[in-house]
């Protein structure tokens, strides 16, 4: 029998090797949170654990510089963690002391601390990491953890049978665990999750020409989208994340006049009237960004329990009140039929009409010429397009750099570009003609994943252009002058018309031979499942679940059926685990002997195991002190006799002759 404080084996200890590899993957996966130092100190311990199993090292490191490497370890997570974030530097903090831990693996307690430990960080592992392929890697880490608890406590069991008996126990406990998950309320986060600019991914909150055509290197998946009926055509789906209304000439970017004003509007309840029209109801999964932007058609509304955690600008923005640091299930409204009218007209002409004078002069003088020789917004805004298609534009991904006056050397220059240089050209030709203008950053088209759902990659990232015209936002796209397969085929096949790639590794030629293209199809579609059936589960689906089973569900109803299944689980719990609590206790004389031999265990660090009684004796006779030893030799040889000669003349008096025993043990040994 093993005790808290005894000493573990310091080489050759399979489930100490198995545990340190499992906390190290563990921490590895959680790169993105953990700070350099950090993996590298969980490296170094794994290191010494390796050196201890294949004997390079004999002994463990000593205590002093463990405690002097922990008073290190905690001044740096001080002095760094203040702009991690505190959910961050509490990980940071857990894996610093786990590592120090593997550092000075010398009992049980210290496995035992150390495997907890790794099942707080499995946890940590699915708060970041939420796809199908983590969730199986996670499973597996789980097994391993188990397989080392296996391992402490049957030392002589093989691998495979510890493997076999944990398979076993994760098939009993998956039914429960589904069961749990289908009745359970699904509660919002209880916590928010931080956000670190060095960690943000997709588009940016400032947009400078070229930037999308970076992106658009990238075949990264940036979200699903699953509609309720059939998803619009291509052609009308524009995804919009964010509205760029200040321009220095150069770069676009969000105002700080329109976050002041969202504020203000939203503390006074305003909303905008998108609700009051036809909608198609439909949920995006967004890949972790680490900002708070959502991608919606244009027009959105935020559906369901996602009004708990995103709301509706008034720029039709959508945003969530958090960051997006894991995957992120929203439900939606799409409003085909919405006019995009300014709720705030005034303001919105006042911001849109800036612009930054003599910042790209050819342009201007071209854009106020323009505005000369057309009486409406609409001819003007026309005309502009009409350049577009009539001048020999092209449309690239490598445009030249263009680091003084971008628009005028775009524009009657190098007249090549990507989808955001003819976006911030046409915006600034519009306020320079007196026609309020925005850039608008998203995504446009979307390849099919199923009939009804629609996944969108970096590489469909867009730009395209909004104008005030007599009070509602007016939708220009000036790539569809040069690129018109752009939106109706999207940007693969326009590129593969204009005789250009993307990109040109070996990974992408590989992709396009069918057996890996089948391959790739079977993961999407696995991944999309889950992340609409797994991490889209919320109140509302497992309502709408529970109605399907059981019918028309009232409060009372659901709570019935969650306390009935509370109960249905701990009765199959009782009559599998309740015999074994049950089983007859064990003799006295066994009882006694085994309290004997843990005092000897503690003494000599010499583990008993699975050795007959009389064995352990001879092992240890050797490391007790005489008064122990003879105290120890009759505890053993009565113990013998009456565990296998049960009917022995005289029980009671050997009894209390062990007890005598015991007491004189343990004052020999302590």
């Amino acid at each position: 029998m093993h005790r808290s404080g005894q000493q573990l084996s310091v080489n050759r200890h399979r489930a100490s090797l198995l545990l340190a590899l499992c906390f190290t993957t563990l921490s590895v996966s959680l790169h993105s949170v953990l700070m350099v130092w950090v993996i590298i100190l969980t490296l170094c311990a794994l290191g010494a654990q390796l050196g201890l199993y294949f004997s390079y090292q004999q002994h463990a490191i000593a205590t002093r510089q463990i405690n002097l490497l922990a008073i290190l370890a905690l001044l740096a997570l001080a002095w760094f963690g203040m702009s991690n974030g505190l959910l961050n530097s509490m990980i940071n903090l857990l894996v610093t002391a786990c590592a120090l831990k593997l550092l000075q693996l010398n009992t049980k307690r210290d496995f035992l601390q150390l495997f907890s430990a790794c099942l707080f960080l499995l946890g940590c592992g699915f708060i970041f990491n939420l796809t199908v392929s983590a969730w199986l890697g996670y499973m597996v880490l789980c097994i391993g953890l188990l397989l080392c608890l296996r391992m402490l406590f049957v030392p002589s069991q093989s691998l495979f049978s510890g493997f076999r008996h944990i398979s076993v126990l994760l098939l009993q406990s998956a039914p429960i665990a589904l069961l749990l998950f289908m009745v359970i309320p699904q509660f919002p986060p209880l916590w928010q999750m931080p956000s670190s600019k060095t960690q943000q991914t997709g588009l940016a909150e400032s947009v400078t020409p070229g930037d999308i055509a970076s992106l658009a290197q990238s075949s990264a998946l940036a979200f699903t989208a699953t509609f309720e009926d059939s998803p619009p055509p291509r052609a009308t789906r524009y995804w919009r994340a964010m509205t760029m209304e200040a321009f220095d000439g150069k770069t676009w970017s969000i105002s700080e006049k329109r976050r002041q004003a969202e504020k203000q509007l939203h503390g006074l309840g305003k909303k905008l009237p998108l609700e009051r029209t036809e909608s198609n109801a439909y949920q995006v999964i967004i890949e972790p960004t680490h900002q708070r932007y959502i991608y919606g058609l244009d027009l959105s509304s935020i559906a369901g329990t996602s009004r708990r955690s995103a709301r509706v600008q008034f720029d039709y923005a959508l945003r969530s009140f958090t960051p997006i640091a894991s995957k992120r299930a929203i439900l939606l409204n799409y409003h085909p039929n919405a006019a995009p009218i300014s709720p705030l007209e005034g303001f919105d002409s006042q911001l849109n009409l800036l612009y930054p004078e003599n910042s790209n002069p050819k342009t201007e003088a071209w854009a106020a010429d323009v505005a000369k020789k057309y009486q409406t917004p609409r001819d003007v805004a026309a005309h502009i397009m009409g350049y577009f298609a009539t001048q020999r534009f092209v449309y690239t991904l490598t445009p030249s750099a263009m680091p003084t006056t971008p628009v005028d050397i775009f524009l009657f220059e190098k007249k090549a570009g990507f989808c955001a240089h003819y976006a911030s050209a046409m915006a600034f030709s519009l306020r320079v003609a007196g026609i309020p203008a925005r850039l608008v950053t998203g995504y446009q088209g979307g390849e099919v994943l199923t009939g009804r759902a629609l996944q969108l990659r970096q590489y469909d990232a867009h730009a395209w252009v909004e104008a005030l015209i007599d009070g509602t936002w007016v939708r220009y796209d000036p790539t569809s002058m040069v690129a018109p397969s752009r939106i109706s085929q999207g940007l693969t096949d326009t590129l593969n018309t204009l005789g250009q790639n993307r990109n040109s590794n070996m990974f992408d030629a590989m992709q396009k031979t069918l057996f890996f293209s089948a391959i790739q199809s079977m993961f999407r579609q696995l991944d999309y499942q889950w992340s609409r059936w797994v991490l889209g589960f919320d109140n509302q689906r497992q309502k709408n679940l529970l109605t399907t089973l059981l019918g028309e569900l009232s409060s009372g109803k659901m709570s019935l059926i969650f306390i009935g299944m509370l109960l249905v689980i701990a009765l199959v719990l009782a009559i599998y685990f309740l015999p074994l609590t049950l089983k007859a206790p064990e003799p006295k004389e066994t009882v006694i002997f085994k309290r004997a031999a843990k005092l000897v265990e503690r003494h000599t660090r010499i583990a008993r195991n699975t050795l007959p009684a009389n064995a352990y004796y001879e092992l240890v006779k050797d490391e007790l002190p005489t008064t122990a030893r003879d105290s120890f030799q009759h505890i053993t040889s009565n113990f013998q006799l009456l565990r296998y000669t049960p009917q022995a003349s005289s029980r009671n008096q050997r009894l209390d002759k062990m007890a005598a025993q015991l007491k004189l043990l343990k004052k020999a040994l302590h």
